[in-house]
């Protein structure tokens, strides 16, 4: 039997990496965020300049990023199905 080589095509990597990327940066910005706030820095400080966009960053972030999980589900539903109906009009 031949053994077929299986890649991953380059959306599929593409979505993964970009979903991921998103999630874990926004990730890191609420652990930063929660450690800053646990340490006392006073309310004033999150305001302006970059603590502001570090608070901002989590809720866009997060909402992509799980729109990119579901768009990476749909493709790999879509390519599985493809390879089925492939493999059953061989038959």
């Amino acid at each position: 039997m031949v053994e077929r080589e299986t890649r991953t095509p380059r959306a599929q990597r593409v979505l993964a990496t970009l979903a991921f990327a998103l999630i874990g940066v926004s990730a890191l910005a609420v652990v930063v965020l929660l450690i800053l706030r646990a340490s006392g820095l006073p309310n004033a400080a999150f305001q302006s300049g970059g603590l502001l966009v570090l608070q901002l960053l989590p809720l866009p972030g997060l909402t992509i990023g799980l729109l990119l999980v579901i768009a990476l589900f749909v493709v790999l539903a879509v390519r599985r199905a493809r390879e089925q109906g492939a493999q059953r009009s061989r038959r």
